[in-house]
């Protein structure tokens, strides 16, 4: 099975294995199911229909071509109930694991592509003229013993970088001197890594419940004034402005035109 077209529809058909599938009858099933035998037929999925099947899919499509009803059905309510496998690492790739499926190829088994960044936003300010971020963040799926977090600054229109390492907390990280870089938006990133995979996501959307999100003002002497605030889609940035030379002390001024010479010669008033 290698054209797009069939690839496609069998991309539709799998899709109907879901909460659809359980909530038909028992000869309905038989006859969908074994539909879909006949048009995956008797070989393997084409490395083509595997990379545009996600996992779920290539491994509906294992359970269908081998006669494994029992255990379709049981990824199907598993799913449709909320409740996910674990994965594990092995040589940089991600696998998910179901106890109750033996032979999987791994090209089937392997989420690489779509494991990401499980990532929490707790609290976030100033610290002196830095930035304290504190929150949470793990590879999605991979049960580790211990996480590495870096908080990754991203300026929005250069795509400069600036990193800091977090340290960790009992339930999360805390990264508490990043230092801003310069003038511009910088988009905050949090990257995690474990077992020599890395994943990395844009922080802000999933929040503390204590999480304070109105902008805050820092004066940063000389280099301007720091804002952190969060953009569109609820993503957390720091815009810096750059100062006038005296660490921003007239920012906000306006000048008007005689207010000095009505100081000088208050009679002309």
């Amino acid at each position: 099975m290698n054209s797009e077209c069939a690839i496609s529809v069998l991309q539709d058909l799998l899709r109907v294995y879901d909460h659809r599938f359980l909530d038909l009858d028992g000869p309905q099933r038989e006859r969908l199911v074994e539909g879909t035998r006949r048009m995956l037929g008797d070989e393997d999925l084409s490395d083509a229909a595997r990379a545009a099947l996600p996992s779920a899919y290539r491994l509906r499509a294992f359970c269908i071509r081998h006669g494994l009803r029992d255990e379709l059905e049981r990824m199907i309510r598993d799913e449709v109930a909320g409740h996910r496998v674990g994965a594990v690492v092995v040589g940089g790739r991600v696998y998910a694991m179901y106890p109750y499926l033996r032979g999987v190829p791994r090209k089937d088994a392997d989420i690489t592509a779509e494991v990401g960044v499980e990532h929490r936003l707790d609290a976030v300010g100033w610290h002196g003229g830095r930035v304290r971020i504190r929150g949470r963040a793990v590879i999605e799926r991979v049960e580790a013993r211990r996480t590495q977090v870096e908080i990754v600054l991203r300026e929005s229109g250069s795509g400069a970088e600036h990193r800091c390492a977090a340290g960790p907390l009992e339930d999360g990280f805390e990264a508490a001197g990043i230092a801003v870089p310069g003038p511009g938006l910088w988009e905050v990133h949090v990257a995690a890594s474990t077992l020599g995979l890395t994943r990395e996501a844009r922080l802000g959307p999933v929040r503390g419940p204590r999480l304070k999100t109105e902008p805050q003002r820092r004066s940063l002497g000389a280099a301007g004034q720091g804002t952190i605030l969060f953009t569109g889609g609820g993503h957390l940035a720091v815009r810096v402005e750059r100062g006038d030379g005296d660490g921003g002390a007239r920012a906000g001024r306006r000048w008007r035109p005689g207010a000095r010479l009505r100081r000088l010669m208050p009679w002309r008033s």
